[in-house]
This record gives structure tokens, sequence and C-alpha cells, in this order.
């Protein structure tokens, strides 16, 4: 068995270097996570459309169509998708 001995200045740096590689890891399997849910809450719904809330409150003014079971109110990535193209126009 062998036996790595670090000064503290290396251990520092590799947990610096674990705790990055571990939180870049859970960032990118919740976005791949919220990539495969067809249906997302307003929070998430605002994160995959990059719009501030209020913008999506505005296009649910505008028709946006949601989900509401029970209180829950979601939102569909391809009524979101079918909403922005009907709205779609040349300038």
């Amino acid at each position: 068995m062998f036996q790595i001995v670090l000064d503290q200045t290396q251990k520092e740096e590799l947990g610096k270097d674990i705790y990055t590689t571990v939180t870049d890891a859970i960032k990118k399997a919740r976005q791949e996570e919220q990539h495969a849910k067809p249906y997302l809450n307003k929070k998430e719904m605002c994160q995959w459309l990059g719009i501030s809330y209020a913008t999506l409150t505005k296009f649910i003014a505008y028709g946006l169509p949601v989900a509401n079971i029970d209180g829950m109110k979601l939102i569909g990535k391809e009524t979101a998708i079918k909403f922005l193209k009907e709205h779609e126009e040349f300038l």
C-alpha cells in the first residue's frame, strides 16, 4: 500500500480542486435533469428561457398556457416553444 504525504498548501489545493469538481458535476447534473423534464415550474421555466419572472408573467397574461394541478403550476417546454413561435414576427 502506498502513502501520499502532502504539505498544507497541497492539501488546500487538492481540497479546492475536489470541491470545484464536485460542484461542477452537481451543476451539470441539475442542468441535464432540467433539460430532461418536459414540464417546468415557473422558476425553472424562467431559467430555461433565460427570462425574468416578470417577463414570464407577461407571457402568461398574453396567453401562455399553464397546467394547474391542485395549485401546482407547470409549463410545458413544447408549449412555451410553440407560444414563442406563434408570436414571432419580422421586425
